[in-house]
């Protein structure tokens, strides 16, 4: 299992939120949410009977004249367990889009939000004013626009129709005219709400709910929890076992007595923090791995989202890589394309050094100056000066920052012999900037140089092989970075791929969306990461009917230009997701395919995606009927 990397209250929090939304019209509470300035309110309803009576609650008294009559009935799907189910769900969804394309419109329009909140404000100054008349009021022009659109969004649920007479029904019509962008998505919220209120009195489907549903889905979230629970504690002492050695790197010290035993305790630690981690008697196993995952991926979400999806591979690089980079050592990651390394190298810049990197891509008619800096005239006092403007390398240097060097393989010659002595600097030392008259910069701590680099050059436009003189300056930071799951069978799942197109394109509760069918999902991150393996060489047993023989007796890839790498295989996946059920999966590969120029890695895909039933039936009848036309002429 993937380790998380967030912290407990964050964990708990999105845990809390899973929680309430899929019991929170069956439980007797009212939960106020606070988050970056939103106030949530949630409004409960109570599931406990009594002498086959549902139990009245003062939240549920105020609730009941809303809804003592609707124009929407449960129908028989509705009035089982599995249709509450679908119902709270739909609630959830429709809840969120009105909330979130009500903000989208209304976010920027600050003389909007301030003449809605314009009201609450008043009734906090007056209230304020009863409890100390000291207390300046409010001025509605200082209040942060996050706060504004907390107070400015309607009560949603108190605008619902309380009943079908025609003055209910004409002021809900209105109230709808007046938010266009939300309404269908609000009309269907009435919807649910009317339906689950309906069903709320239904007190033998609410005991069998809480029976079959409710009770083994809490304890699977509570197991759920705890597992990722620990899997954040195993996280959290790799990252103080990685700081620890970081800081001795930095200052080029050896570790103290106490130090090796402080990291001897924490590796203790982690061989021990699943050991209680049980599946309680009242939830599934099935039930349990579901609500792991479902948890699991919404952080997997969170980490793309953040820069890296940390896979194994990923964290041990990570490992081995940093207190090297905070010696100031430089460092080069090699790989093939789409493989994540200027991602990682990036994100190793952010979260351990704290700051942004230098960044310099290669590709393009990139120049000495362009790196070191050059001379520029400047208006000053009337006058043109000539004044010195530092390129990434000097700021990098001056601001104890780190250096990306993006493909560095693409960069010209005479440049690289310039970076050969510019590699062996380290913080402290002094280097003298030809381009500004000689003037002498001193290294600050923090500088250091991160490359990556294309694997197998000569396929790639543009890129050479790095000399073997360069590549020596790197000395032993030499990391390769490979596709995911290039260490597992042909037969094996492709797990880490699993995870990043999960990532790329999970719901907010962690699911599939609903327009990428299960089963097409699953045979294309097997199609890609099959790709990526013959991209990168592989060949043998599962492999061989995919590539021809004379490129295996050659020792070629069977794949010369064309890789479905992850970084492709997101953009697909997005695609298709972002396109609602317009772009379906099997249409995104084909014209994935269409695009493919070199004629063998056309028929190598096209075997691939084929092979995975990733093809659209029309176009796997047109390639018959033209290999059927071939055929025939051949004969004539």
């Amino acid at each position: 299992m993937l380790l998380a990397r967030v912290s407990i209250p964050v964990a708990l929090y999105h845990l809390l939120v899973s929680v309430v939304f899929q019991s929170f019209f069956f439980t007797n509470l009212m939960i106020i949410v606070y988050n970056t300035g939103y106030i949530i309110k949630i409004p409960t309803y109570s599931m406990k009977t009594v002498e086959s009576k549902p139990v009245m609650t003062e939240t549920e008294l105020r609730l009941e004249p809303r809804v003592s009559e609707s124009y929407y009935s449960p129908d028989m799907d509705d009035r089982t367990v599995d249709g509450v189910v679908e119902l709270m769900t739909g609630l959830q969804e429709s809840m969120q889009a009105v909330r979130a394309d009500w903000r989208a419109v209304a976010i920027g329009d600050r003389q909007l939000l301030e003449r809605l909140a314009a009201p609450h404000i008043a009734r906090i100054n007056e209230s304020r004013r009863r409890t100390d008349l000291e207390e300046p009021d409010i001025d509605v022009s200082e209040i942060s626009e996050n706060f504004l659109l907390g107070l400015a969004e309607p009560n949603w649920e108190e605008q619902m129709p309380r009943d079908t007479s025609d003055e209910e029904l004409q002021r809900w019509e209105s109230f709808k005219d007046e938010h266009p962008d939300v309404a269908d998505n609000l009309e269907e919220w009435y919807m649910y709400h009317a339906k689950l209120h309906e069903l709320r009195k239904d007190t033998g489907l609410m005991e069998r709910f809480d029976e079959e549903y409710r009770g083994e889905q809490m304890a699977a979230t509570r197991a759920a929890a705890g597992f990722l629970h620990a899997q954040n504690r195993k996280q959290h002492i790799s990252e103080q076992m990685a700081n620890l050695r970081s800081r001795a790197a930095k200052t080029g010290r050896s570790l103290t007595a106490g130090e090796r035993r402080k990291i001897a305790a924490w590796q203790k630690q982690l061989s021990e923090v699943d050991e209680n981690i049980d599946i309680p008697p009242n939830s599934s196993r099935e039930q349990f791995l579901e609500e792991v995952t479902r948890l699991q991926v919404r952080e997997w979400k969170r980490q793309l989202n953040s820069g890296l999806l940390m896979t194994e591979q990923m964290q041990t690089i990570i490992d081995e890589t940093l207190p090297a980079m905070m010696r100031g050592e430089p460092t080069l990651f090699v790989g093939e394309t789409g493989g994540a390394k200027t991602a990682m190298a990036e994100y190793m810049v952010q979260t351990y050094f704290g700051v942004e990197p230098e960044f310099v891509s290669a590709y393009g008619d990139v120049n000495s100056y362009q790196l070191m800096g050059k001379q520029e005239l400047r208006e000053k006092n009337g006058a043109s000066v000539s004044e010195f403007v530092p390129g990434p390398i000097i700021r990098a240097m001056e601001q104890g920052k780190p250096l990306i060097l993006d493909e560095i393989n693409a960069m010209p010659p005479e440049l690289l012999k310039r970076l050969n002595k510019i590699m062996q600097l380290r913080p402290g030392d002094r280097f003298t900037v030809q381009e500004d008259s000689g003037r002498v910069v001193k290294v600050q701590p923090g500088f250091c140089i991160i490359a990556t680099a294309n694997e197998k050059s000569k396929r790639y436009k543009g890129v050479d092989d790095l000399s073997v003189e360069f590549q020596n300056r790197f000395g032993a930071n030499i990391n390769r970075v490979r596709y995911p799951d290039h260490d597992k069978g042909y037969d094996e799942y492709p797990r880490e791929n699993a995870q990043l197109a999960m990532a790329a394109v999970a719901t907010k509760r962690g699911e599939l969306p609903p327009d990428i069918d299960e089963g097409d999902f699953e045979n294309f991150v097997r199609a890609a990461r099959l790709s990526q393996q013959i991209f990168s060489g592989t060949n043998g047993e599962g492999y061989d009917q995919f590539i021809d023989t004379e490129r295996m007796v050659d020792n070629r890839p069977g794949l010369e230009e064309t890789v479905l790498a992850p970084r492709t295989m997101v953009d697909i996946l997005r695609k298709v997701a972002g396109s609602y059920g317009v772009v379906s999966l099997k249409r995104a590969c084909q014209t994935f395919l269409d695009g493919i120029k070199n004629p063998n890695d056309r028929k190598v895909m096209h075997h691939i995606l084929e092979y995975h039933d990733l093809l659209p039936e029309e176009m796997l009848r047109n390639t018959s009927e033209e290999a059927g036309d071939n055929e025939e002429t051949d004969e004539s």
